[in-house]
């Protein structure tokens, strides 16, 4: 019991919160096109890690080429996940890129892979402004 009480907050506490209020689809509907790829940039409030990337999976799974950008809060700190497509990659763009360049405007930093990287970060009233950031960032990167 001890072992599963762990891996439930671990994972959240079951069902990840942000899923049940945000979709794939509805990420997807507010999508930009920018070359054929879907650009997903948004916050979702009270999404856990793993919310946020299982919203990823499956906005993968349902639009590729794809770049996505999640933002999220909880108390005083900033998640922040990007994604690039496998296509996307091939053309030179990179997650870790990207997500650090958003997270310098919630005084953050981070990294990991091409295809997806994760950042935090320490001013949550910034959000919106290292939103706007990635999407220009993606924006200029993908019109390329």
């Amino acid at each position: 019991m001890a072992k599963e009480s762990r891996d439930l907050k671990k994972s959240g506490g079951g069902a990840p919160a942000a899923a049940m209020t945000v979709t794939a689809d509805q990420l997807l509907a507010n999508a930009q096109e920018i070359g054929g790829a879907k650009l997903v940039v948004e916050e979702i409030p009270g999404g856990s890690q793993d919310a946020l990337r299982l919203l990823i999976d499956q906005v993968r799974k349902k639009a590729d080429p794809s770049a996505i950008l999640l933002a999220s809060r909880a108390d005083d700190k900033v998640l922040l996940i990007a994604a690039i497509s496998k296509t996307l990659q091939s053309k030179g763009l990179n997650a870790s890129d990207w997500v650090k360049h958003a997270a310098k405007l919630v005084d953050g930093g981070g990294g990991g892979r091409p295809d997806m990287a994760q950042a935090g970060g320490k001013i949550p009233g910034k959000i919106p402004e290292a939103l706007e950031a990635g999407k220009q960032f993606m924006q200029g990167a993908l019109a390329k």
